[in-house]
């Protein structure tokens, strides 16, 4: 992987108008250690474990997102949503076996559309190089 990682560092991601990491999203935590101001989130916030988090419609979308017009809290978003890279997220979980990945789609930890997504990326960016991404 760390020969991808390395691909991935010189080609940054666009994201457009793709918004499946917003979307059945068991929510965002803000990371207050890395710079997030909870104040800024004043009545989008709910607690997990103690931390953070910003709330999520009742479809599991996150409370900012509108499918129009995206996030409607952009210049303010979290570090995880402007750090966040489907591509090397499809990497890490691509490695695991297909059953704990299906687990993980059926318990909500992973978002089937967000990885279908970061292999598209991924494999956009490889070209000839496709047949090293494992198959589904």
């Amino acid at each position: 992987m760390g020969q991808i990682d390395d691909i991935l560092k010189d080609q940054p991601l666009n994201c457009g108008a793709c918004n499946k990491c917003c979307r059945k999203n068991p929510g965002i935590f803000l990371l207050p250690e890395y710079g997030d101001d909870p104040a800024l989130y004043e009545g989008a916030l709910d607690e997990m474990d103690g931390r953070p988090i910003l709330k999520t419609k009742s479809n599991g979308d996150c409370i900012y997102l509108d499918l129009e017009k995206g996030c409607m809290n952009y210049e303010n978003r979290p570090r995880v949503c402007r750090t966040y890279d489907c591509r090397s997220d499809y990497m890490q979980w691509v490695v695991k076996p297909r059953a704990e990945r299906r687990a993980m789609m059926k318990s909500g930890q992973l978002n089937q559309g967000v990885q279908k997504e970061g292999r598209t990326r991924l494999k956009a960016i490889l070209g000839s190089k496709q047949s090293q991404i494992a198959a589904d």
